[in-house]
């Protein structure tokens, strides 16, 4: 089953495709698009100037508006790859030149997420290993479960006691959202770096009991994750950000506790052409190299997989996450010595605020190597995340 079949549909339909943009979200697009299921034949890179801009993406020319006059039909359908701050003056831009069959995509946006998401079920396929996603493995559940005499019968799933906490990553700095989140109301709000200002915005505050919430700079939602590790006792566990959410609901996650899946994780990343080159560019180059050396210390039988990661082009992001808490212990086991290790290694770097969550970037790779290494042993499935808007 394809995410957004209907976008699938009018993608394979249509006779004439070009990309808007050219930079590193439009290289992804394009890699993407160019690939199964998709297998599309793009015409072009649409540009407004192509002055800083390359010749060729992935293959595709690169065009300005007058470059391409006359060499596009009229209702040429346009995917627009954008960072979200751009996408507002993009479609503009493309309105005014007559463009009006516009899909917008944007590196954070749920479309995009969905996109890939079905290129890396024909990835999977193609490795010979399974791609499962929460709502198929929660719909067999289901059938299964309720289906009695041909009738469907209303009892609950999870067992008597069982508890699921799925927290919610907010910090006393975040901007208001344009969104109600109501509807994710079976979230725990916690604050991530609370030991860091006396403000309080959350009941629950991760500069309790066991913490190390004055790392939060480097850490990001990590320190909230360690509270949690040390100081929830839920049978199912999860972390999600205050613009970042799980698209399930509270039945879900009652038949998630008495299911058979172990770990929820989002829709990979895609980055071409390897994460470990697209982190290095993003990134401070060395701290990738000291992250291999403290698996080559601390636990080196995960090195192949992290070789692995390396040279793909898909990894884990956001250290979102819903899990078994015995999973949850012993990845947190594994996952903040190696922290610590990078931290004592890297935290001299002169670095800005951005490159300053160093630790919270090397965790998202951490958790994607993690999880490869034990593909065979946990059932790992997919489920879609909703990002919001400020």
């Amino acid at each position: 089953m394809y995410y957004a079949k209907d976008l699938v549909h009018e993608l394979k339909q249509a006779r004439q495709i070009v990309v808007f943009g050219a930079g590193i979200m439009a290289l992804g697009v394009v890699s993407c698009l160019m690939e199964p299921p998709y297998d599309l034949n793009l015409k072009c890179c649409l540009v407004s100037d192509k002055r800083g801009n390359p010749d060729l993406v992935a293959g595709v020319p690169v065009l300005d508006f007058q470059e391409a006059e006359g060499k596009l039909e009229k209702d040429v359908l346009v995917v627009i790859a954008a960072v979200d701050k751009n996408l507002a003056s993009m479609e503009k831009s493309l309105h005014d030149h007559g463009y009006n069959r516009l899909i917008s995509l944007t590196y954070e946006g749920d479309l995009w997420s969905l996109i890939r998401g079905n290129l890396y079920r024909e990835w999977r396929k193609k490795e010979g290993k399974p791609y499962l996603t929460l709502e198929e493995e929660l719909g067999k559940r289901v059938e299964s479960a309720w289906e009695k005499e041909g009738e469907m019968q209303r009892e609950p799933f999870s067992k008597p006691g069982k508890v699921v906490h799925v927290y919610r990553v907010c910090c006393h700095v975040d901007r208001r959202l344009k969104e109600d989140l109501s509807r994710y109301s079976w979230e725990i709000p916690i604050q991530a770096g609370a030991g860091l200002t006396g403000e309080r915005i959350c009941e629950i505050c991760d500069d309790t009991g066991e913490h190390i919430s004055y790392k939060n700079r480097q850490y990001c939602e990590l320190t909230a994750l360690y509270w949690i590790w040390k100081n929830d006792r839920s049978d199912y566990v999860g972390l999600s950000h205050y613009r970042r959410h799980f698209e399930v609901n509270e039945k879900d996650l009652e038949t998630l506790a008495d299911s058979d899946i172990d770990v929820v994780l989002t829709i990979p990343i895609f980055d071409v052409p390897s994460v470990e080159s697209v982190y290095r560019r993003d990134h401070v180059e060395a701290d990738w190299q000291v992250m291999m050396e403290g698996m080559k210390t601390l636990c080196p039988e995960y090195l192949k997989a992290a070789r692995e990661l390396s040279k793909g082009r898909f990894y884990y992001a956001y250290n979102m996450f819903l899990m078994r808490r015995e999973i949850l212990e012993k990845y947190c086991q594994w996952l903040f010595p190696l922290l610590f290790y990078c931290e004592e290694r890297c935290s001299g770097r002169e670095r800005d605020g951005y490159q300053g969550r160093y630790i919270g970037f090397l965790a998202e790779h951490l958790m994607s190597i993690y999880f490869l290494y034990h593909e065979k042993e946990y059932k790992v499935v997919h489920a879609r995340k909703h990002f919001v808007e400020w």
